[in-house]
């Protein structure tokens, strides 16, 4: 019975099989190493470590140079094909252009981080990468399809709980909490006392059941309360509210100066102590060397500091 040789290729060196790749190929040890441009000898050592790890000779010397044996002959095509997807793979990489690529980059991010990112992300899309596009998902989409680890999400924006060994993260920005009233609100232009603060309706979101309780935390340890008339899921949907109402509402920094410039509302100082947070940008291991994960996060990076 024929011996079956398994061969751990954690152990291997790759080079080996592009020497063979090349004896093959010429025939010849010295015009193989030419090809290489290395010497004779590192071919010679090359082919004695691949006799002894495939259990072959794999050539033999004839008047007309190296030929090869039985086996080299039947591995000889599914090494070329393997060589050249490796090489396929790594020139892809090399050869990538921003300028040209017509990717379709995915992204994850909470709703409330749309209209300070996408607008300026788009903008710098369309300077630098024309041809590209993006896909967003909602983190529960993201969640439920295992989508960074499946490889179908480039990168996600916000808080990680808890950080899966396989991602690696990057800091993007940091916020806090501040109010807003709609423009021409009794207490606007003046410095809310807790009074003020607690006398007014509140429109409350509550984004996550970890998020969004800030505020009637830092109340509840001083043994006061709001009076909440509206809670929503989405900034967007308190927002309109807050602009029609003499409601107030609690808010990212960043989000807030958005509104404040594009809608009727005007920003203002919440009397606590709340905390602030730091927002990351994740991705997986996996595309750690990917030229276009790595444009991606460089544009999104230029949109923060921008705004």
């Amino acid at each position: 019975m024929a011996r079956i040789t398994v061969v751990n290729l954690a152990s291997v060196d790759l080079n080996l099989f592009v020497v063979l790749r090349a004896v093959l190929d010429e025939g010849s040890a010295t015009k193989a190493a030419a090809r290489l441009n290395v010497t004779q000898s590192a071919v010679s050592n090359a082919l004695a470590r691949l006799r002894i790890l495939l259990d072959d000779p794999l050539v033999v010397r004839t008047g007309r140079g190296l030929a090869p044996t039985p086996r080299a002959l039947a591995i000889a095509p599914r090494l070329s094909a393997a060589l050249s997807a490796l090489e396929e793979l790594t020139s892809d990489l090399a050869a990538f252009d921003l300028a040209t690529t017509r990717r379709t980059w995915t992204m994850a991010f909470a709703e409330l981080y749309g209209p300070t990112l996408l607008p300026g992300l788009y903008q710098r899309m369309q300077a630098t990468a024309p041809e590209s596009s993006l896909r967003v998902i909602t983190l529960d989409r993201m969640a439920a399809t295992n989508a960074m680890e499946l490889g179908d999400l480039d990168l996600y924006l916000g808080i990680a709980a808890a950080i899966p060994a396989a991602w690696r993260s990057e800091p993007a920005f940091t916020d806090g909490i501040v109010g807003i009233v709609r423009a021409g609100h009794p207490l606007a232009h003046r410095d809310f006392s807790l009074e003020d603060y607690l006398s007014i309706p509140h429109a409350h979101v509550r984004v996550t059941p970890e998020r969004g309780g800030e505020v009637d935390d830092a109340l509840a340890r001083i043994g006061r309360t709001r009076r909440v008339v509206v809670t929503a899921p989405h900034y967007s949907s308190a927002v309109p509210v807050v602009e029609s109402s003499d409601c107030a509402t609690a808010i990212p920094r960043r989000l807030a100066k958005h509104y404040a410039r594009t809608r009727g509302v005007e920003i203002f100082e919440i009397p606590l102590t709340l905390p602030g947070y730091d927002i990351r940008l994740h991705w997986h291991a996996r595309v750690d060397a990917d030229p276009g994960v790595a444009a991606l996060r460089s544009m999104v990076h230029d949109v923060v500091a921008t705004r």
